[in-house]
């Protein structure tokens, strides 16, 4: 097994890194929110029927960002017993799911940094976009952030191999359905450019999930089907 000492490291230094290209940016963000309402804009994101998906998405990222922010300080200081006592072992190829899951997180913490910097004050959980941002991280995966969440939420619980984290996969499955749900909004405000752009680039993982229309069905009698 890997010594988590260098394991909170990795955990502590990738959690700052994302701390400092987003905060500046988030509180730039907020005030241009801030400024467009106090003009009278309204824009949000009509979330329709997504609650359930919400709540979701919502607890598994606090969760992470509870455990992700304090545990490598509170391992540091040697408080953390309780948490490593649900630790268990995968015999011979455990310490390889480590290093898969500490890749795997800083491949999350790349295409986040580099996605939120190509977004700019942009996001679309605050409100529909005015422009369709390709740049960057945007090139690798349609949502860098939504992406780099999932890759978290698999690469901690293998880096850390702990049983309080196995519940954080589950946000995998609310950032999907969220994702989902916001492209269909995408797709409304940006047409044919943003099915261009989801037919070139993967959702979550580069190259996979990208667009594909689906083929006219064919007539039974072996027709084309076109008339």
């Amino acid at each position: 097994m890997i010594n988590y000492d260098i394991i909170a490291y990795f955990i502590g230094s990738n959690i700052l890194l994302y701390f400092l290209i987003h905060i500046p940016l988030d509180i730039l963000t907020f005030k241009d929110k801030r400024e467009k309402y106090k003009e009278g804009s309204k824009d949000y994101l009509p979330w329709g029927n997504q609650n359930l998906i919400k709540v979701i998405t919502v607890i598994a990222s606090i969760y992470f960002w509870i455990f992700s922010t304090l545990w490598p300080i509170i391992h540091i200081l040697s408080w953390d017993n309780f948490i490593l006592f649900f630790n268990y072992e995968i015999p011979i190829i455990g310490e390889a799911f480590q290093y898969i899951g500490m890749i795997i997180i800083g491949f999350g913490t790349i295409i986040a940094c580099i996605g939120r910097i190509a977004r700019r004050t942009q996001a679309i959980s605050w409100g529909v976009p005015k422009e369709l941002t390709v740049k960057l991280g945007f090139r690798i995966v349609r949502h860098p952030l939504y992406a780099s969440y999932c890759y978290y939420f698999l690469g901690i619980p293998l880096a850390m191999m702990n049983y309080l984290l196995l519940p954080l996969i589950l946000g995998i499955i609310g950032y999907y359905y969220t994702t989902k749900y916001e492209e269909k909004i995408l797709v409304e405000e940006f047409g044919d450019e943003y099915i261009a752009y989801q037919k070139k680039v993967g959702m979550f993982i580069p190259f996979i999930g990208r667009y594909r229309e689906k083929k006219p069905a064919k007539e039974k009698n072996g027709g084309s089907g076109e008339i």
